[in-house]
């Protein structure tokens, strides 16, 4: 879906452009549901591991333009924003 909103960026089809996150969001939303409603029969060490990333899902799915303490990178989530354009691990030097 992000490439199809690529796409229509270069064909300066904005509106088409500006639909593709929405829809994004709602195939989301539809995904995890059914995730949770799945996830009653894993066992108890499967089911912590794809519970923490179905909170990290509804962390990014919640998380709006203007907010603080967004989640940049689900491989990383420790990674903050420190400046305009600049994200940065809390543990790296510089």
């Amino acid at each position: 879906m992000s490439r199809r909103a690529g796409r229509y960026a270069h064909a300066r089809q904005f509106k088409r452009m500006h639909r593709v996150p929405r829809r994004q969001r709602t195939v989301l939303v539809l995904v995890m549901r059914d995730i949770w409603r799945k996830l009653e029969g894993l066992e108890d060490s499967a089911w912590h591991q794809v519970r923490v990333r179905l909170e990290q899902a509804e962390r990014i799915w919640r998380q709006r333009t203007k907010d603080k303490h967004k989640l940049y990178a689900l491989h990383a989530p420790e990674v903050e924003c420190i400046g305009k354009g600049w994200c940065v691990s809390p543990t790296s030097s510089g």
